[in-house]
Formats: C-alpha cells, structure tokens, sequence
C-alpha cells in the first residue's frame, strides 16, 4: 500500500493483474486448451503491455508534477513512454514474423541492405 497525502491507496495492480493473466495462458497452453493458432499471437501480449504503458500515467509521474513541476515529471515520463513504444514495435516486428508474413531467410540481406542505406544517408549529408 503506498501512502498519497494521509490515504491509503487501493485498486488494481496493473502488474499484479497482467502476472495473473500471463500465468493462465501458460497454464491453458500447459495443458492444450488454447487451439495452435493462439500460440502464433503470443506477440499480441507484448503489443498490449506497451499501449497498456502508454495509455496510463502512474501515480507517482502525478506527484513529481505536484512536488516539482510539470517539467520534470514529463522528463522523468519520457522512459516509460519510449520503453512502451519499444515494446509495441517489438510486438508488431514479432507478430510479422509469427503469423509467416515474412520469410526469416531475408531478415539478414534486408538488415545489410538498410545499414548499407543509413551510411550512405549519413555520408552525404
């Protein structure tokens, strides 16, 4: 519990609540209740934890704003947000790769060629 001017705060545990749902789908893919085309959308989770992290500002972002401004606690919610973003194109990236979209076979030619472009870019400027 964790104290906000005099009140005991209470609600859900965004992390208590997504430990609680990882923890079931583990158990129904354990088991086999979940059909084999659930298992392809695994990266969905992740694509759900980042917009999950965009979406809510935690409490304590809200009290630097109080205690030191707005400017800081927008500075200190900047990682979160680029964390989440991560994980949402990890997700996406993941989810491609998952569902046979694309072929793992030019992931590495693709990657040479688009070093090769970001230093020629980089070159000519």
């Amino acid at each position: 519990m964790r104290r906000v001017k005099g009140r005991t705060r209470r609600g859900l545990s965004g992390l208590g609540l997504l430990l609680v749902i990882v923890g079931l789908i583990a158990l129904a893919i354990t088991y086999s209740v979940l059909p084999p085309t659930i298992y392809r959308l695994w990266p969905v989770l992740i694509i759900a934890v980042g917009v999950f992290g965009l979406l809510r500002r935690p409490d304590w972002v809200s009290e630097l704003d109080i205690q030191l401004g707005p400017e800081f606690g927008r500075a200190a919610d900047r990682p979160r947000r680029i964390f989440s973003w991560a994980l949402i194109v990890a997700g996406l990236v993941f989810l491609v790769f998952s569902l046979g979209l694309v072929d793992q076979r030019i992931i590495g030619p693709v990657v040479l060629v688009a070093l090769g472009v970001l230093l020629l870019w980089r070159r000519s400027r």
